[in-house]
């Protein structure tokens, strides 16, 4: 497609196909950036950086780092000051969203104990936002014809650095060998299992709604993961894996949710697990549909 001759008749935003990819880092080196912040003020005992009744928040920095990355973003051009820029991004938003308790609080209190929920609920929010809102249809031809332009002017400016998830796997260690299907499934339904353990208690505790909503998307994640691992069982493996990543999305966008509101940062380790066991899944997913594409090529 030739977009030279292309009309435009109203200002257009032309999505890049390396967004989604880049909103990811960004959040990731803020979840990290979060975790490190946290462990490292625990193991200091929270000291107070200043003098003179002066106290250099960790949220001032935070800005900083936005604004390095938002300086980087539009004074140099390349795949890898992008990556850059989303990293130093990161890191500043969780610099500055970790003190969210500070300014929710009347009293300023930073151990605001639902501040876990509130940034892990911001972080699911923008994810939303990016794949079910911007990045929900594919790449008109418009835009694919931008990016390939775009991506010639990448090259000049310095060609990206090869993707892990195009890395043959004969090439990767035997100690870094992928987990299997089935070995993956058995430790999903442990995973659903195991979760719906808490609800079910809090719920005999109390008949709250926030209790009964928890059990019930729990509830929804073993029957969804139920049905999955019989579908791949008689054969039908690509639904099932589809059913098997839908009851992992449910749990990292409700149940976590929940789990965080109780146990606080602490709970972030199976939030951890959460997300590692969907980005098998999918990997499962794309690899069964890369050979689909094969077979019948």
């Amino acid at each position: 497609m030739d977009i030279r001759h292309t009309p435009v008749r109203r200002p257009a935003l032309i999505r890049s196909a390396a967004g989604a990819e880049r909103v990811e880092l960004f959040l990731v080196s803020a979840v990290l950036c979060i975790g490190v912040t946290r462990a490292v003020l625990a193991a200091a005992d929270h000291p107070q950086v200043g003098s003179g009744g002066l106290h250099v928040a960790h949220v001032l920095w935070g800005g900083l780092g936005m604004l390095a990355g938002q300086l980087v973003s539009l004074l140099f051009l390349g795949p890898r000051v992008a990556r850059l820029a989303a990293v130093l991004g990161g890191v500043g938003f969780g610099l500055f969203i970790d003190e969210v308790g500070k300014f929710l609080t009347a009293d300023h209190n930073y151990f605001y104990e639902p501040v876990a929920a509130i940034i892990y609920g911001t972080v699911v929010l923008v994810w939303l936002v990016v794949r079910l809102g911007v990045h929900r249809r594919p790449l008109s031809d418009r835009e694919n014809a931008v990016n390939r332009l775009h991506a010639r002017a990448d090259l000049v400016a310095g060609a990206p650095a090869p993707r892990f998830a195009r890395l043959p796997r004969k090439g990767l260690p035997a100690g870094l060998a992928l987990p299997s299907a089935p070995a993956v499934l058995a430790a999903t339904a442990l995973f659903v299992v195991f979760a719906l353990g808490r609800p079910l208690v809090l719920l005999a505790r109390e008949p709250a709604t926030a209790h009964q909503v928890h059990a019930a998307a729990a509830a929804a994640c073993v029957l969804l993961t139920a049905v999955g691992l019989a579908r791949w069982r008689a054969g039908r493996r690509h639904g099932g894996l589809r059913l098997v990543a839908a009851a992992l999305v449910l749990h990292l966008l409700v149940v976590q949710v929940f789990w965080l509101l109780d146990h606080e940062f602490a709970g972030f380790p199976l939030v951890l697990v959460n997300l590692l066991l969907l980005l098998r899944v999918r990997t499962l997913l794309r690899d069964g549909s890369r050979h689909d594409r094969t077979g019948t090529g």
